[in-house]
């Protein structure tokens, strides 16, 4: 039985590349396949949405034959403004996949998507085996690895659209009190690590699966893959309290960013983000924001090392952008950068690696300790 696993086009390439190799760790019977095809989420009915905290935390009645899941309190602004589309609307690229590649219905077809809905939820999955996972804030909800409860959720959707005929089959059975099992409602995000931390299907959820007829060749697979989630989430709480900051390796002449005491997790950058990453790494007592262009030198000569193409005027203007205090190039790059890492190891660690103000001198810097820096 296939699963297959498509993105949008604001999903990283990081967090999609880490779920499909932790997926094909565990490739039968369900077989994840991965899909170079990135959609473009264009021609959603969008509307501007206004939630206060309330409203956020809480998710929507929906009275329809959906598996669902709200989102959680987070390090968010109130009032929230946002666009949202509708569910229906977001699940038309896994009926539009289906049926260009003329996918068997009973076959999976998981979209991840950067895309807000207007119920407010985390993860929506259909009877036809079509679901989406919504990909965002999962590291600050969390602190640890966006990659780990991606995953956990999509075999969590695959689980719900097997074991369950419709919305109301799922509300029945559903655990409203969290309790360590796949089957806990989890109105808050943060309530996922409680379930990933647990690996567990509980006792009156395995007699309901053996009463339909659950196949227990997925059942092992699935209880394989929380098992192998739950060391993960596990390993990592026990680096964060022991340790701290893991050691970072930039390796090869394009200076892979490598976490060596992480398993060797790779946060990829793009080019550019690799120029301005390795400024600052270069600048351990901080750089003021309105004194890039004095460094416009030293950016340059990072920008050679990692740009690789040969258009001349696209790589001046890239740099003349960054120096530029009113434009706002520098900031979103320090930006992007610091969600890759939030969603790689999670807000706890992150903010050893991220580029960040320091409120006592008004500079931002890295502040990871450079001893734990090398270069390969």
């Amino acid at each position: 039985m296939n699963v297959y696993l498509l993105k949008d086009s604001k999903v990283s390439e990081n967090i999609y590349d880490e779920v499909i190799e932790l997926l094909k760790g565990f490739n039968n019977p369900l077989h994840f396949i991965d899909s170079d095809k990135v959609f473009i989420l264009d021609d959603l009915d969008l509307e501007l949405d206004r939630l206060n905290e309330g409203k956020f935390n809480k998710r929507d009645d929906y009275v329809d034959r959906s598996v669902c899941f709200s989102l959680g309190p987070g390090q968010i602004d109130f009032p929230l403004e946002r666009e949202v589309a509708g569910p229906e609307d977001i699940l038309k690229s896994c009926y539009d996949f289906r049926k260009r590649y003329d996918i068997s219905d009973n076959h999976f077809v998981i979209l991840l998507t950067e895309q807000a809905n207007n119920l407010n939820w985390f993860s929506f999955g259909d009877t036809s085996n079509n679901a989406f996972i919504h990909t965002s804030d999962w590291g600050y909800y969390l602190g640890c690895n966006s990659a780990y409860p991606i995953t956990y959720e999509v075999i969590a959707n695959i689980y719900y659209m097997i074991l369950f005929d419709n919305m109301n089959d799922a509300i029945i059975h559903t655990h409203k009190d969290a309790k360590g099992c796949i089957n806990d409602f989890c109105e808050q995000k943060k309530d996922i690590k409680l379930k990933m931390r647990t690996a567990d299907i509980c006792s009156s959820c395995q007699d309901l699966m053996m009463n339909r007829n659950f196949p227990m060749s997925i059942f092992t697979q699935i209880t394989e893959i929380m098992e192998f989630l739950r060391k993960k989430l596990i390993s990592l709480d026990r680096f964060v309290n022991m340790i701290g900051a893991s050691n970072v390796e930039f390796r090869g002449y394009s200076r892979k960013m490598i976490l060596t005491d992480l398993d060797n997790l790779e946060i990829k950058f793009t080019p550019l983000e690799k120029t301005v990453y390795h400024l600052f790494l270069n600048h351990p007592e901080g750089i003021r924001a309105n004194c890039i262009k004095d460094l416009e030198r030293e950016l340059r000569d990072l920008y050679r090392i990692f740009f690789n193409g040969n258009n001349l005027a696209k790589f001046e203007n890239s740099i003349s952008n960054l120096c530029d205090y009113l434009n706002p190039s520098m900031q979103e790059k320090v930006s992007s950068i610091k969600r890759k890492i939030v969603d790689a190891v999670g807000s706890s660690l992150a903010s050893y690696y991220i580029i960040e103000k320091d409120m006592n001198d008004d500079l931002y810097k890295i502040k990871l300790d450079r001893s734990k820096i090398t270069l390969t």
